[in-house]
C-alpha cells in the first residue's frame, strides 16, 4: 500500500513538472490552477486504474493449475465511481493440483482454496466438498475420519447448487490421494 501511495505522489509531481516545462517551452506562464489540477487528475486516474486493474494483474500472475473460482465485487461511497461500476477486490481460487479424492468416498473432494483480498495476506484453507450434495466443511487437524476415510460429523456449510468454488473443486482435475 505504501508503494501505491509513493507511486501516486511521484506521478502527480511528474505530471505537474511536464506541464510546467511545456508552458516554459511555449514561453507562456502556466495558469495558477493548472499544475495542481493536472497533478490531481493524474493521481486520481492512477488510483482508479490500480483499483480496477488489480484483479486482472493479480490473476495473471497465478500458476496454470490455480483457477479463479469466484470474484467478489464491492462499492464504496467514498469512491463514487465504484457506485457506477463496482470493482473486484477479493476472490477465491482453487489449486487443482492439490485436489484429493478418496476412492472409498467418491462423492467427496478435498481441496486447497486460496482466499485472496487486496491489501490483505492470502489465506490458504483446506476444504472438504460434498460433490453430490452442495455443501462444504473446513478441514482441521482434529477432524475425525472413519475406517473408510469418510469424515465423522464435520461442520457442514450448505451451499447453493451453482456455487462456483464447489463446481471448480468437483469438476477440477484432481490429484490422487
Amino acid at each position: 500500500m505504501i508503494w501505491n501511495l509513493i507511486g501516486t505522489l511521484v506521478l502527480g509531481v511528474a505530471v505537474a513538472s511536464v506541464v510546467l516545462v511545456l508552458f516554459r517551452v511555449l514561453g507562456r506562464p502556466a495558469p495558477r490552477w493548472l499544475l495542481p489540477a493536472a497533478a490531481g487528475i493524474a493521481m486520481l486516474g492512477f488510483h482508479i486504474w490500480t483499483d480496477y486493474s488489480w484483479f486482472a494483474r493479480t490473476t495473471a500472475e497465478l500458476p496454470e493449475h490455480v483457477i479463479v473460482a469466484q470474484g467478489y465485487s464491492s462499492s464504496n461511497p467514498l469512491q463514487p465511481w465504484t457506485l457506477v461500476a463496482s470493482r473486484i477486490d477479493r476472490f477465491s481460487a482453487v489449486d487443482t493440483s492439490r485436489i484429493r479424492l478418496n476412492p472409498d468416498v467418491p462423492d467427496m473432494a478435498m481441496a486447497v482454496v486460496y482466499l485472496v483480498a487486496r491489501w490483505n495476506p492470502t489465506i490458504e484453507t483446506n476444504q472438504l466438498y460434498d460433490c453430490a450434495t452442495p455443501r462444504r466443511a473446513d478441514v482441521s487437524a482434529d477432524m475425525q475420519v472413519d475406517a473408510a476415510g469418510k469424515p465423522v460429523d464435520p461442520d457442514w456449510v450448505e451451499l447453493p447448487a451453482d456455487d462456483p468454488v464447489r463446481l471448480a473443486v468437483c469438476d477440477g482435475s484432481p490429484g490422487q490421494s
